[in-house]
């Protein structure tokens, strides 16, 4: 199970591709107001599940995907999951390009569990991608402040009967008793190690997890599909909370799991990924600047781009402009 697909040979993947992306304009009055309504006292000191930050847009939609179709152009379908909202610059996009992306709502991946919308929380939301009609069995799902910068293929995320994951194995998580009742409770709030740990541990992986960071994540539909027949009680319940609750599991870190329990998984170390921190600054800007140099670098990670300064936005999307480009047209 642990060993490094880089330099192994593989049949060519022909297996069709989707990708998914998660996408919110947290600045749109019908989300604020929708949010607002349900925390009603609480939105004049927002809890930290609820921090803008998790619904800021930067524009990074319009360049997620446009990285999807310059460097994956093998992808067959882009569906993009979100709330009753259509990103403006698709109007302007190549209708050709057009047709190849899907704006997925809630309410159809909800089908049948419409009682827990609306919600304004990643680990709900992911419980139910797998659910949106027609995608293909093979899928990449990225939030949309995950990129690509270099050119993949369909290996570095598949192989003949799997997935490609890519992390490190680490002993499980112990939690305290007195930790372990809070969570009961709903009081606290999950580090990610915990969330993979647990993960692990609900796949039927007692003895290590994989720690996988912010990242492309190749997952499979019958991965998901066959787990929660068995266990029906867990997708209603983990999809029930509309915001981040410690009493939740991560769904990506359950499927990386099942994959690797039925050694359907293989380990990569490759492609590396570029991380900009959150409060980024000179070193992000020579790591941007840096990252053609080294060829097995290809994923980017930009989150909280609203807590940066405007200098470095700025420089961030020249980059990107550069690097990525977009997708639009000018409007005639």
């Amino acid at each position: 199970m642990r060993f490094d697909t880089h330099n192994m040979s593989f049949r060519k993947f022909d297996e069709p591709i989707d990708a998914v992306v998660t996408w919110v304009d947290g600045e749109d009055p019908v989300h604020e107001k929708k949010l607002e309504s349900y925390l009603g006292p609480r939105a004049k000191k927002r809890p930290k599940a609820a921090a803008k930050t998790r619904y800021a847009d930067r524009g990074e939609l319009e360049y997620c995907i446009a990285s999807l179709v310059h460097f994956a152009p093998w992808l067959r379908r882009i569906y993009v999951v979100t709330d009753e909202q259509t990103p403006g610059f698709l109007e302007y996009v190549d209708p050709e390009l057009a047709q190849r992306v899907s704006v997925v709502d809630h309410k159809v991946i909800f089908q049948d569990f419409h009682h827990n919308l609306p919600t304004f929380n990643s680990l709900s939301i992911e419980t139910m991608l797998w659910r949106i009609p027609g995608l293909a069995d093979n899928f990449i799902y990225f939030n949309d402040d995950c990129f690509l910068i270099k050119a993949v293929e369909p290996d570095n995320f598949f192989i003949d009967d799997g997935v490609v994951l890519r992390g490190t194995f680490r002993s499980p998580v112990r939690q305290r008793p007195m930790r372990k009742l809070a969570r009961l409770l709903g009081r606290g709030r999950p580090t990610r190690r915990t969330l993979q740990s647990e993960a692990a541990a609900l796949a039927g992986v007692a003895d290590q997890y994989l720690d996988v960071d912010h990242i492309p994540h190749p997952m499979r539909v019958s991965t998901f599909r066959d787990y929660f027949a068995e266990h029906p009680e867990q997708l209603g319940r983990n999809s029930s909370f509309p915001l981040r609750d410690v009493r939740q599991f991560w769904p990506i870190a359950l499927a990386n799991h099942l994959e690797l329990k039925h050694q359907s998984a293989q380990i990569s170390s490759l492609p590396k990924s570029l991380y900009l921190s959150a409060s980024a600054g000179t070193c992000d800007k020579e790591a941007l600047t840096s990252v053609e140099e080294n060829p097995d670098c290809k994923f980017l990670c930009a989150q909280s781009l609203d807590n940066v300064s405007d200098e470095f936005l700025s420089f961030w999307k020249a980059w990107m402009d550069k690097t990525v480009g977009r997708l639009t047209r000018a409007p005639n």
